[in-house]
């Protein structure tokens, strides 16, 4: 063990330097630049990431933001098409893109010395797309059979957005990013083009470039490219506190499943650097505890020992804008019931919060989540991505350390107490998914 922990130590010296080499500029215009130079092979990835996602639509226009990462594939004031990705493929390299609620995101992984040119149609597409009335006609329906096909016909899916939706209130993660279908078979050009002028502005704009580059050869590119755009402010982001839930919900679904499924919403806070830095970690830490690994508590003691399931896990995702949805999960065979999961699910809690883990087991699953994010840098794409969302959820690049010397300080007695404050049924949104019954 002491051999273990030594070599994890050695391996988090060069990811401790590495995280120091953050370089930023920022343009006029708003637009912000961070680098981190690595000269281990001659490639690099650019990320842009924009303050807008599923967080800043309106009642009635959900997916636009979603829509608009489509959209950005259909053609600019230069580019046609499709044509984007047909350069980055002749290049040799790889591109596309991904949207969440709080963001939205294009990469591309290519030759170092195709970086100049990457960022220039970046920012080309970025400030002028060209948004044809025909080209959103055919889109809107490949996303409209994207929705049918991951989300309205996959029932697990289907029942952990609605799951979603009883367990918030107001905040916008109660809406699926990909759109409500009642609202996308409602949108139209002008409610792209009105998002587009809106959120794809310079200022909303965070670009960042890991691998074999100079900084001050990128901050020169990126000057000429994405800081020649228009300066227009950037509109205040939609962040609400989700009100205190008042008492247990509880949802039953029925969907065309072959099983039955349990699953368990409760809202708790996300990380703000020095404000809840010890509380946040607990709870990531006693997630992991429960549902990570070989010794995870949710498998020994629901699966294995009681067999109240075949399957069984929990999640969060600490580095949201001001709210996280902690999320567990019972997935259960032909002669296994919902109440007795739901029974020996809050059993479990109640010993969590209430007995101290040991601390052989504490220690592991620590360092498995510290060697998670130890080994995450090897690749360009995950550091690239590290930096880009804890930017724009306002956590910030340079807490990237701070969150694994907030793991490392968890106490048994810290898990204790985060899970006796945030993981009370009297706050939790338990649904189940029960098969429909053929007629």
């Amino acid at each position: 063990m002491i051999l273990r922990a030594l070599f994890l130590l050695f391996l988090l010296a060069p990811l401790l330097s590495q995280a120091a080499t953050l370089q930023r500029a920022g343009f006029a215009n708003g637009t912000q630049l961070i680098v981190e130079e690595d000269h281990s092979a001659p490639e690099a990835i650019i990320e842009v990431w924009l303050k807008a996602g599923g967080r800043d639509e309106v009642p009635g226009k959900t997916g636009l933001a979603h829509v608009l990462e489509h959209m950005m594939f259909k053609g600019s004031r230069k580019l046609g098409p499709e044509e984007f990705s047909k350069k980055i493929a002749a290049m040799g390299g790889n591109d596309n893109a991904f949207t969440s609620t709080d963001y939205t995101a294009y990469f591309e992984t290519v030759p170092a010395a195709r970086v100049d040119q990457v960022l220039g149609m970046e920012a080309e597409r970025f400030g002028h797309l060209r948004l044809a009335a025909k080209d959103f006609a055919k889109e809107i329906k490949v996303i409209m059979e994207e929705r049918r096909l991951r989300t309205d016909d996959n029932p697990n899916s289907h029942f952990f957005e609605l799951l979603s939706a009883t367990a918030l209130t107001l905040h916008p993660y109660r809406n699926p990013v990909i759109g409500w279908m009642q609202d996308l078979k409602h949108l139209n050009i002008q409610d792209v083009r009105a998002f587009y002028r809106k959120h794809y502005v310079a200022a909303n704009a965070i670009v960042v470039v890991v691998g074999d580059v100079d900084f001050n050869h990128i901050k020169r590119v990126v000057g000429r490219t994405f800081g020649k755009l228009p300066k227009r402010p950037a509109p205040a982001r939609f962040n609400p506190v989700e009100p205190e839930p008042l008492g247990p919900k509880h949802l039953v679904v029925h969907l065309n499943a072959k099983l039955p499924v349990v699953g368990i919403a409760i809202p708790i806070p996300a990380w703000r650097p020095g404000h809840n830095d010890r509380e946040a970690a607990a709870l990531s830490v006693a997630t992991a505890l429960l549902s990570s690994g070989r010794s995870a508590l949710m498998d020994q003691v629901l699966v294995d020992k009681k067999r109240l399931a075949f399957s069984a896990g929990a999640g969060n995702d600490p580095f949201g804008m001001g709210l996280d949805v902690w999320y567990a999960e019972g997935d259960l065979g032909p002669k296994q019931t919902p109440v007795a999961f739901e029974k020996g699910f809050w059993k479990l809690i109640h010993r969590l919060a209430t007995k101290p883990v040991s601390e052989k087991r504490l220690h592991a699953v620590k360092q498995r989540m510290i060697a998670s994010e130890v080994f995450a840098r090897d690749s360009l794409y995950l550091r690239a991505k590290e930096i880009g969302r804890t930017e724009v959820t306002g956590i910030g690049a340079e807490n990237r350390m701070h969150w694994l010397d907030q793991i490392r300080k968890v106490t048994a007695k810290d898990v204790q107490q985060a899970v006796a404050k945030w993981l009370r049924k009297s706050r939790a949104t338990t649904g189940v998914l029960k098969p429909k019954v053929k007629s």
